[in-house]
Parts: C-alpha cells; structure tokens; sequence
C-alpha cells in the first residue's frame, strides 16, 4: 500500500519555433502529448510556455537563475516540487511517470502476528481490559486547557539540589551535611578552601 504525498511537476518550454534545437518543434509536440497522457492519468504536471505565459520565467525564482546562468538555451526545463530536474531537453513520458512517482511513500506490510492485534501492530483497545477512552491532558497541555497540572513520572522529592554547580544560596551543602566530603565546596577535596 502506498500514500501519496503531492508531487508537482512544473516543465517550462520554449514558444512554437523558438527552440533551434528543435526548428520542426518536433520533441515539443511528443512532449506535449507526453504531458497530456500524464495530466489525463491524474499527474500534477503544470506547462509554461515563452510564448503563453512569459511571466513564469521571470516569477519562478529557480528558472529565473537557471535562465541567468546559462541563456534560455536552459530550456525545457521540469521542477519537480521546485528543484531543477531537468533541463537543456524535453522531459520523456518515462521522467515524467518516474518524477511523478518520486514522492509515493510505501507503507510497510504487517505480519501475519502483528495483523491480528489491529492495525498498528498493537492489541486493539476494545480488547484491552479497563482501558480509559480519554487520557487527561498533563503539562503544559493542562494548563492550556485549565486543568491543574498533574504530576507524571517519577515520586515526588521535595526540594532538590544542584550539586553540579548552580546553586548558590540554601541549596548548597553545609560542612556537617553528607554531600561534603573535604574541603568547603564538597568536591571531595581540590582544596579551594571553601
């Protein structure tokens, strides 16, 4: 099982007669079919031409650099998701599907063991016993939602200490406290004295 995640191709094309690469626009027709047949399969492909759009080209920041660092020989050029993928040719019906597909993520299959407890690989909540529908919000979550915050995790100690340096004042050990070894800092003696 796959889920898809949005794929945009953008191809920007010379205007009819413009490529001298292509003075018949031979490969532009059969790309231009090639796109339709993609459109048509419900591929996300957008085409700008020089000739019926001219904006495109000055508006899309990528274009515009690669159109600046190399002339408008750059084109045709194809962004997927807006990175340059191709450029200098027409984009084939094989880059196209490929491109297309570049964002489809797999879903990983479930054993057989893992199915029967649900679909996360967890025992389904109906068949967990005494398991509350609704969890009460903790943290900074409660105090969003103007609940007391309640304590989670761990026993509650009281007043607690900072022995690795940041206490100054009542926190700090005294002389006759076990945390004190030698010394007046309670370092077990480097004999600063304090």
């Amino acid at each position: 099982m796959t889920e898809a995640a949005e794929t945009v191709l953008e191809v920007f094309i010379p205007g009819p007669g413009e490529n001298p690469e292509d003075p018949q626009d031979m490969e532009r027709s059969i790309f231009l079919g090639a796109a339709q047949e993609a459109l048509d399969s419900g591929v996300d492909i957008e085409v700008y031409s020089t000739d019926s759009y001219p904006s495109a080209f000055e508006e899309c920041a990528p274009v515009a650099e690669q159109i600046e660092m190399n002339g408008r020989e750059v084109l045709p050029l194809m962004l997927v998701n807006g990175e340059v993928k191709v450029s200098f040719a027409y984009p084939t019906a094989e880059q196209i599907k490929r491109f297309s597909r570049a964002h489809l993520v797999a879903q990983p299959k479930a054993n057989a063991a893992a199915a029967a407890c649900g679909p996360s690989g967890s025992p389904a909540a109906s068949m967990i016993p005494n398991l509350s529908p609704l969890v009460e919000p903790a943290g900074f979550a409660a105090t969003l939602a103007g609940k007391a915050p309640q304590p989670i995790g761990g026993p509650e100690i009281g007043n607690r200490v900072n022995l690795m340096g940041g206490d100054t004042g009542d926190g700090i050990p005294t002389s006759g406290s076990v945390a004190v070894k030698s010394g007046g800092c309670g370092c077990g003696g480097c004999g600063c004295g304090k």
